[in-house]
């Protein structure tokens, strides 16, 4: 590890963190950690570091797991601008991310240079829209690496706004940017001070594991009107079946019939739909050819013998099924495509021995009905003072006043 961590020519090493100030202290009997710095052109060797980590940890998110971030890469690396943070002590690397650095968003009319943790900061339209984004850090050492990872990006002067997107709340994944009292944290700071604007919405989920101990099935588990109208829509199809891809020709035909119904779906609606970005297809192209032979994506196809009712794509993530992307059958040709879709996968799923079938956010009924318990996730703007933003605030405050005067009239 020593020869690949030091010597390591980068645009950015000038900005590592230096050893850490005397006013800190490091846990007693370890030395402090060392925050290391990568530009792009060190890509490969960083991934390859990336893997090794993995190697020596469990249970790894798959948001920041290696395969989802070089597949991220290959596909989004020109429209961003990626470096990479690695921690370590004694020349032993023990956490790593992504950083992405981005020039889409406009605010007034003025650019602004977002910073981003992780896979995210896509052009509009193109993101693949991360949920449960994390970093790649062994347990012992997640608050010292991300205080210093938080020193870092506070040292940096070059971003106007630092974004933190789908962040789990939990204790697990605790961050010191994310408020854990419901109120606004002010731990990202730096001089002057940032605004930050933070948004906390559902995942909801079924727990598998809950209903797997408890001997019962998912119907059992459900609303009593959700269990009616299941029963009866089921009756009235008759015969219907789950086909799980168990090989990756399986999974990449399921997979474009998936992409032919959510299309038709949604552009029947006026929209252009999520694979209208070529950008966005190829990335799930590349991460299914990556991640099905190893079990860490599922694609599943529910149909009768006359029709496919829908097509289901789900990212596996520490034993959990995630709802990624999805595509159905129209409401005027099958009654509740998603509903029942859904429902006879959770059913498959409890089989197979998955823990939870997570939802992710979102406002659709089927997950309401179908999703009995909820984690919180958090998506977080941290701000410095810039003229745009000022004239962004005085636009808003502007047409406040305005919608107060028309109604006075």
């Amino acid at each position: 590890m020593t020869s690949v961590i030091h010597g390591v020519p980068s645009e950015w090493c000038a900005r590592t963190l230096p050893e850490t100030p005397t006013t800190e202290r490091p846990v007693a009997g370890t030395a402090a950690m060392q925050l290391l710095v990568y530009g792009a052109d060190q890509r490969s060797e960083v991934l390859n570091l990336w893997r090794q980590l993995e190697e020596r940890l469990a249970d790894t998110p798959l948001a920041c797991s290696h395969a989802w971030t070089e597949t991220w890469l290959e596909v989004y690396r020109d429209v961003v601008r990626p470096w990479f943070v690695v921690g370590v002590i004694e020349n032993q690397i023990h956490g790593i991310c992504l950083l992405s650095e981005s020039r889409q968003a406009r605010v007034a009319g003025f650019p602004v240079c977002s910073l981003h943790l992780g896979t995210a900061g896509e052009p509009h339209g193109e993101s693949v829209c991360v949920e449960y984004n994390d970093i790649l850090v062994t347990p012992r050492h997640r608050r010292e690496f991300t205080d210093r990872l938080q020193q870092l990006i506070c040292l940096e002067p070059g971003w106007d706004q630092f974004q933190l997107d789908g962040i789990g709340m939990d204790e697990d994944s605790a961050w010191p940017f994310v408020p854990s009292s419901g109120e606004h944290s002010d731990s990202l700071t730096a001089k002057p001070a940032l605004q930050a604007e933070i948004r906390t919405r559902e995942s909801r989920y079924f727990d598998l594991e809950a209903t797997r101990q408890q001997g019962t099935d998912v119907l059992s588990q459900l609303g009593k009107s959700t269990r009616a109208n299941l029963k009866r829509r089921l009756k009235q199809i008759g015969s219907i079946e789950v086909e799980w891809a168990e090989n990756l020709d399986q999974g990449l035909d399921i997979f474009e019939e998936l992409v032919r119904l959510h299309q038709a779906r949604w552009n029947s609606a006026g929209q252009p739909g999520a694979f209208a970005s070529s950008r966005f297809h190829a990335f799930q192209q590349k991460l299914i050819t990556r991640l099905l032979p190893r079990d860490q994506v599922v694609l599943a196809r529910i149909k009768t013998p006359q029709a496919t009712v829908g097509c289901l794509y789900l990212l596996v993530d520490r034993n959990r099924l995630l709802d990624y992307v999805s595509g159905f059958i129209s409401f005027e040709e099958f009654p509740s495509p998603g509903l029942i879709s859904h429902y006879l996968c959770m059913e498959a799923a409890l089989r197979r021995g998955f823990d939870a079938y997570d939802f992710l956010v979102g406002e659709k009924r089927h997950k309401e009905n179908l999703g009995k318990s909820l984690h919180m996730l958090s998506w977080q703007v941290h701000e410095r003072p810039r003229l745009q933003y000022k004239l962004r605030n005085c636009l808003r405050t502007a047409k406040q006043l305005l919608k107060k005067a028309l109604k006075s009239t």
